[in-house]
């Protein structure tokens, strides 16, 4: 059995060793496989053959990768950032020029509420809803301000969607007495208009850390104020003492 293994190794070996070599240009080159040999020997680990061609001996090209991966990254990360940042929200008034007082208000000799609407614009600049909260109108007539201030309320769940626009209307009831000029200017029977400086605050939440934001407007307003019932003295001095006494 050792005989013929022996002899067929020698058989395997014999092409290499009766191989013709061209002496006139691999004289000074060896076989790098057999060392010049002819025959392959027996070595500790697995020798491969790879051909020069092959796809694992290409460039992986790891640092482009990278760079790659961290432009995109960035990128996707400014546009997270763009996206969710807190921006401006506008607030404009949409009354008519002159504003017509409502049939609610209610005078006597010696009192008088005018009572109007007052309409709003809501417009968002943001990529994400705002929550709103209330909105407060604070009139001033010659440069006096004229209370009781008007507030809205929002519900908890108002939310403003990304660039939307809402318009809100809120009703201002002004109280004037006797001494004021507003009284006397609306006194009589003819058609006066009074000159308002109203002030339109907002009051909302950013999406991103639910702050607490404002922003606010300046307008100048004529409310027609001819108009109303003429009622009791009595009547109308309950009725906006028990107002007052509500909102304190």
């Amino acid at each position: 059995m050792t005989e013929s293994t022996a002899m067929a190794s020698n058989d395997d070996d014999e092409p290499l060793l009766n191989t013709i070599v061209d002496n006139s240009t691999t004289s000074n080159r060896r076989c790098p496989t057999c060392q010049g040999t002819g025959s392959v020997s027996t070595s500790p680990g697995l020798v491969a053959l790879i051909p020069v061609d092959d796809v694992r001996l290409k460039r992986r090209h790891t640092f482009l990768w990278i760079v790659l991966t961290i432009f995109f990254c960035t990128l996707i990360a400014l546009a997270v950032i763009a996206t969710i940042l807190p921006r401006s929200v506008h607030l404009s008034i949409k009354n008519p020029i002159v504003i017509d007082a409502t049939d609610d208000s209610v005078r006597n000799s010696t009192d008088y509420r005018l009572t109007f609407i007052h309409q709003s614009n809501i417009q968002s600049d943001n990529w994400v809803p705002i929550r709103l909260i209330n909105l407060t109108t604070l009139v001033e007539h010659q440069l006096v301000p004229i209370g009781p201030n008007a507030q809205k309320i929002y519900s908890h769940q108002m939310y403003l969607r990304p660039l939307g626009t809402i318009q809100s209307n809120l009703t201002v009831q002004l109280d004037f007495n006797e001494n004021s000029m507003a009284y006397r200017a609306c006194q009589g029977i003819f058609r006066q208009m009074l000159l308002f400086k109203v002030q339109t605050i907002l009051t909302y939440a950013d999406f991103l850390l639910g702050r607490i934001q404002t922003t606010n407007n300046v307008s100048y307003q004529y409310v027609l104020c001819n108009r109303g019932e003429w009622k009791p003295h009595e009547t109308v001095l309950v009725n906006m003492t028990t107002s007052n006494s509500m909102k304190i």
